[in-house]
Formats: C-alpha cells, sequence, structure tokens
C-alpha cells in the first residue's frame, strides 16, 4: 500500500509540474507574440484603402478653419455626412458608391466615437439624461448598421438599401440633437470652447491610427 502511495504521489507531482510547464511556455508565447493595435473605432481590420481614406480625411481635418466650440464641430461633421448622403444617392458607378459608403462609414464612426467619449459623459451630468441615453442608443443602432454596410460590396442586394436607410437613420438623430440636445448645452455650464478643441484632438488622434496601419 504504501509503495503503491508513493507511485501515485510522484505521478501527481509530474503532471503537475508538467502542467506547470506548460502553463508558463503559454504565458512566454503570448508576451512574445506582437499586440495588434486597436483602431479604438471597433474594426476589426483596416485595408489599405481604408488607411488612405483615414490619412486624406485626416489631412482635411488639419487644414480646415478650427471650429468655434464643441457644437460647431459637430454641425460640422453632420453638414458632411449629409452631403456624403447626397454624393452616394446621385452615383451611378458602384466604384463611386463604395468609396463614398466607405467614407460616410468612417466618419460616422469617428463621430460617433468623439461623441460616446467626450460629450455624452459630461452632457449626462448637465442636460435632461433621457436625452443622451436615446443618442447614445441611436448610435449603437447605426454602427450596427453600418457593420452590415462595410461587411457588403457596391452591387450586392441590399447595399444601396442599407445605406439610404442609415441615411434617413442619422437624419432623425442629427435633428434631436441639434434641436433638443445642442440647445440644452449652450444653456449648460459646459466649457464648449475647450471640449470642442478635445473633440478635434481626439478625432484626428483615430485617424491618424488609422492611417498609419498597413
Amino acid at each position: 500500500m504504501a509503495k503503491r502511495a508513493t507511485r501515485t504521489s510522484t505521478t501527481t507531482a509530474r503532471k503537475t509540474k508538467t502542467t506547470a510547464a506548460s502553463a508558463g511556455t503559454s504565458a512566454r508565447r503570448k508576451a512574445a507574440a506582437p499586440r495588434r493595435k486597436s483602431s479604438g473605432l471597433g474594426l476589426t481590420s483596416v485595408t489599405p484603402a481604408l488607411a488612405r481614406l483615414a490619412k486624406e480625411m485626416t489631412s482635411a481635418l488639419a487644414a480646415a478653419v478650427a471650429p468655434g466650440d464643441a457644437i460647431a464641430l459637430l454641425k460640422a461633421d453632420h453638414r458632411k455626412v449629409e452631403q456624403l448622403f447626397k454624393d452616394f444617392e446621385a452615383a451611378e458607378r458602384n466604384v463611386e458608391k463604395g468609396k463614398l459608403a466607405a467614407q460616410i462609414c468612417l466618419e460616422l464612426r469617428v463621430h460617433a466615437k468623439i461623441e460616446e467619449e467626450l460629450l455624452y459623459p459630461p452632457a449626462h451630468e448637465e442636460i435632461e439624461e433621457d436625452i443622451v441615453d436615446e443618442a447614445i442608443v441611436e448610435h449603437a443602432g447605426a454602427k450596427n448598421l453600418i457593420k452590415q454596410i462595410e461587411a457588403m460590396k457596391p452591387g450586392e442586394h441590399l447595399f444601396d438599401a442599407k445605406v439610404k436607410v442609415l441615411g434617413e437613420y442619422i437624419k432623425h438623430h442629427v435633428k434631436e440633437e441639434e434641436n433638443e440636445m445642442f440647445p440644452q448645452l449652450r444653456q449648460s455650464g459646459l466649457d464648449l470652447a475647450e471640449l470642442g478643441a478635445q473633440l478635434k484632438a481626439r478625432k484626428q488622434d483615430l485617424l491618424q491610427q488609422l492611417s498609419s496601419k498597413k
């Protein structure tokens, strides 16, 4: 009995040692593996075309006249996306539609990100909570549709329809922000000039992250 107990103890010790060695090897492999940089925008991959688009948007943002404050910057984003949707509707070639849809999706991803990070948290403390909460939920719905569009190609069934529905969705969201949220923000205690500078800096940072990917 004593010998059998000794053999069992020895076997258990070997298994424990092997398991520990395996765990150590696994940990070393994970540590050695290069970490993939996150785009910060929820993108699963960044194509060269998307990186080029981000670089173009970065240059355009740097060259643009600085907005007066956060609301001016966000309204400028709204007008830009509205025009892109109009351009998409007028486009006839799939290549052109693909480029416009890609820019629409990226513009909206960046816009939503900076609002969620920098605008909505303080706004939630300063204005009616329901307005901010509804905006967050609307963002989630729009981002779901954006993912679907990004996974498709121009010419595929429902591609045009999804871009059009996204446009209608954004139009409703913009109307609520500009008619309800922004006026309340004007009356709040937030420093909108400082917030505008933060929004622009974060927007540049997100685009530069994408443009540097290969």
